[in-house]
């Protein structure tokens, strides 16, 4: 009976026994970080079994011929009669090798492109995430490739070097998210990196960069905290550039438990990190989708083609970044929410500063298209910094009025970073002209300061 169930008997049992190791695997390794490691291989099986059981099925005219007491007298008669078979398995066969041989290639270089994007920031148990002190890469930004230098206190600086405050000078800390960081733009280009040459001279002052990629008053507050209490960090002066997606950042770290009472010190991303511990696999699907070039071809393809973007739901909420501004819906669904997050973080921020005798200022400024779209963002901190007496800096003037003076489409193209709304070189010119006067007039004390509300250009 068997030498009639054959070869799709042979075909099914060797598809149950990959999936008894499968299971087991599964049993042994659970859900545990190693199983990442695996995955490659762990698709490769499940990707054997379909082949195995389509297999038996391709065969069945064979057995039934066999059921029958028609058997192939030869070899050759039993490959001639079932050469479709042979060449379907065949085929089916060498597309699982490409899949399995093609996606490690291409896996590779897409862990070694997000490794060079990624691996010089890091998570922070107190701050949720930040840069690694002392590195010298190649930031990535997109399509744009620029020298990054961080220094010993982690913060975005000219070159890596062991910093140390001097301390008979006034330290002044500027924090924001990637327009502060400065990202797509070297360090002498952005506005924190004129500001700190444009005083270079100065022996009042000490100026420094803790801004990082999409930070909010959470992190804001809690860096901070951090860096004055656990670094013993001196600050006189504070200044925190406020960013619309802030509002959703707010949102995305409110499960966030800080731990901000031992010191912590950042370790640069290695690569092998990058290639077993960034991918969601959350589901079967996501795991194929990760690990097989055949399923994410097909995925990519119907999602290009077929699927709505709107219904995707993580695409709609990035998209979604500043619509709580303008868009009443989202700002019931969500930007309310983010707003109260953000004012009560800001809020203990103000109290940090008040025990730490730091001298706060907040300034608010505009992606390419807030520029004539800001009245909540701004409404928001005008009306905050004016309930806690705090200087503020207004910079949505500044770009309007290069907008009157020429158009929306250039103000666009000549101080924003094509299709992506960060300033380029040109708009951190605009912001650092903008922020000198007042910044001499709160930190230096170059001219008496009329009211201690608002500070515009």
């Amino acid at each position: 009976m068997f030498k009639k169930l054959n070869p799709s008997l042979s075909f099914l049992l060797i598809a149950v026994l990959l999936w008894l190791l499968q299971y087991g695997f599964d049993i042994a390794i659970g859900d545990g970080d190693g199983k990442i490691i695996f995955w490659g291989t762990y698709v490769f099986v499940g990707f054997m079994q379909v082949f195995l059981i389509l297999s038996a099925l391709l065969w069945l005219p064979e057995v039934i011929r066999r059921l029958k007491g028609n058997f192939a007298s030869t070899s050759k008669d039993f490959l001639k009669r079932n050469a479709g078979s042979v060449f379907i398995c065949f085929i089916l066969f060498f597309v699982i090798l490409i899949d399995f041989f093609g996606f490690a290639f291409f896996n590779e270089k897409e862990v070694e492109r997000i490794y060079k994007a990624s691996h010089y920031r890091t998570p922070h148990p107190c701050f949720h995430h930040g840069l690694v002190q002392n590195m010298a890469v190649e930031g990535v930004w997109g399509d744009i490739k620029y020298p990054l230098y961080t220094n010993s206190f982690a913060f975005k600086d000219s070159s890596v070097f062991e910093a140390k405050q001097n301390l008979d000078k006034k330290q002044v800390v500027f924090i924001g998210d990637s327009f502060t960081e400065g990202v797509g733009v070297i360090y002498q280009n952005t506005f924190f990196g004129r500001m700190r040459q444009e005083f270079s001279t100065n022996n009042q002052i000490e100026l420094w960069n803790a801004g990082c990629v999409s930070y909010s008053p959470l992190v804001y507050y809690n860096k901070i905290k951090y860096y004055t209490e656990v670094e013993n960090f001196k600050i006189d002066y504070l200044w925190v550039f406020i960013d619309g997606s802030d509002i959703q950042d707010e949102i995305n770290y409110k499960d966030f438990e800080p731990n901000c009472n031992e010191k912590f010190v950042p370790k640069a991303g290695t690569i092998e990190y990058y290639r077993y511990n960034k991918k969601d696999d959350n589901s079967l699907l996501d795991i194929y989708k990760n690990h097989s070039l055949l399923v994410r071809l097909v995925s990519n393809t119907y999602n290009k083609f077929f699927a709505d973007p709107e219904a995707d739901e993580k695409i709609k909420y990035i998209s979604n970044r500043l619509s709580w501004i303008d868009n009443d819906a989202v700002y019931q669904e969500w930007g309310k929410e983010g707003i109260k997050l953000a004012e009560n973080h800001m809020q203990k921020l103000v109290e940090l500063c008040k025990e730490k005798n730091i001298k706060l200022t907040i300034a608010v400024y505009p992606w390419a298209t807030m520029i004539n779209n800001h009245k909540r963002q701004l409404e928001t901190w005008e009306r905050f910094t004016q309930k806690n007496n705090i200087h503020f800096i207004n910079l949505f003037p500044v770009f309007e009025e290069k907008v009157k003076e020429t158009s929306f489409e250039q103000v666009n193209k000549k101080y924003f970073i094509q299709g992506d709304g960060h300033w380029n070189a040109e708009g951190h010119k605009l912001v650092k002209e903008a922020i000198k006067t007042p910044f001499e007039k709160i930190v230096l004390g170059i001219e008496e300061i009329d009211s201690l509300s608002t500070i515009t250009n």
